[in-house]
């Protein structure tokens, strides 16, 4: 009869390690190719993001990030009728999960609940498990978010 040897525990561990931070990845869409775009403040107090490029249907993920060290995710989409619609990458019922939305078509999806809202709704809001919007302004090419907006969905982000 063979004897279990120290190293296959050891083997077996790592096994174990690895198969939990794949799962954990998968979960935070870093296997699914999605990224968040980095965005602060500039000297004004406002964030700016580029719109060249975004077309209906389309949405884009930022990560804001200030001196203070406070990180906020974001989304900014247009909808089928070209409609900007920005909210924070997180809702209040589901925000301790850390997992925010994933896009779908028309769709954001929740990543937690697999919960679906339209993509042209999202600025209406509405509170559970919807995205909670974010107040802004278009200005041409550029949208503009005072950094107090940004900060107030921190809290969902702690």
């Amino acid at each position: 009869m063979r004897r279990f040897r120290p190293v296959h525990g050891v083997v077996i561990v790592l096994l174990v390690i690895a198969a939990i931070l794949t799962a954990e990845l998968a979960l935070e869409g870093k296997l699914k190719g999605e990224s968040y775009e980095l965005v602060k403040p500039g000297r004004d107090g406002m964030v700016e993001v580029g719109l060249q490029g975004l077309g209906p249907q389309q949405v884009r993920f930022y990560r804001f990030l200030n001196r203070g060290n406070q990180e906020v995710k974001f989304f900014v989409g247009r909808d089928a009728q070209g409609q900007l619609q920005v909210a924070f990458d997180a809702d209040e019922v589901c925000a301790k999960g850390k997992r925010g939305f994933r896009h779908e078509g028309e769709w954001m999806v929740c990543n937690k609940c697999d919960k679906a809202f339209r993509l042209s709704q999202v600025n209406e809001g509405g509170g559970g498990c919807k995205p909670v919007p974010v107040a802004f302004r278009q200005d041409g090419d550029r949208l503009l978010i005072a950094e107090a907006d940004v900060l107030n969905g921190w809290r969902l982000f702690r």
